[in-house]
């Protein structure tokens, strides 16, 4: 009977060391729209296929992206959602401030790499590096 007890005690405290910890990754990396680092938007990682767990995700400021291991990517496949914006050049009236003006911005990435996204990694267990280069929405699309 004290076997069992500290087998099973043995076992809880494996389980709370780290071994959840285990089926996450750190994920970083970069990405360009056209040639050049995203502005800002997110990442999104969706457990793929045999994948199961939470999904993860992170924004993107200046074209890079960092998701550290403790709240991190799940090991094995994972779809990919890449959301972003960009400044048009063009000031208008902020909504939320009558008397001020803001950056004017505009959708860059398209649907086929965010709702329509196709886009599947695997993620292997420790830090990845994955970086993106993606062909932006065109005017007039």
């Amino acid at each position: 009977m004290r076997t069992f007890g500290f087998c099973g005690l043995v076992a809880g405290l494996l389980l709370a060391a780290g071994c959840g910890d285990m089926r996450r990754a750190a994920v970083n990396g970069t990405v360009l729209v056209d040639g050049k680092p995203l502005e800002t938007g997110s990442i999104n990682f969706f457990p793929a296929e045999d994948t199961t767990g939470p999904t993860a995700g992170a924004r993107i400021d200046n074209g890079k992206y960092s998701i550290a291991q403790k709240n991190g990517v799940v090991v094995g496949k994972n779809k990919v959602e890449i959301r972003g914006l960009r400044k048009t050049g063009k000031r208008v009236r902020d909504p939320r401030f009558r008397d001020q003006d803001m950056d004017e911005m505009e959708v860059c990435v398209p649907p086929e790499y965010n709702v329509q996204s196709k886009v599947v990694k695997t993620i292997n267990p420790g830090s990845n590096t994955l970086d993106f280069e993606l062909q932006g929405v065109r005017k007039g699309k």
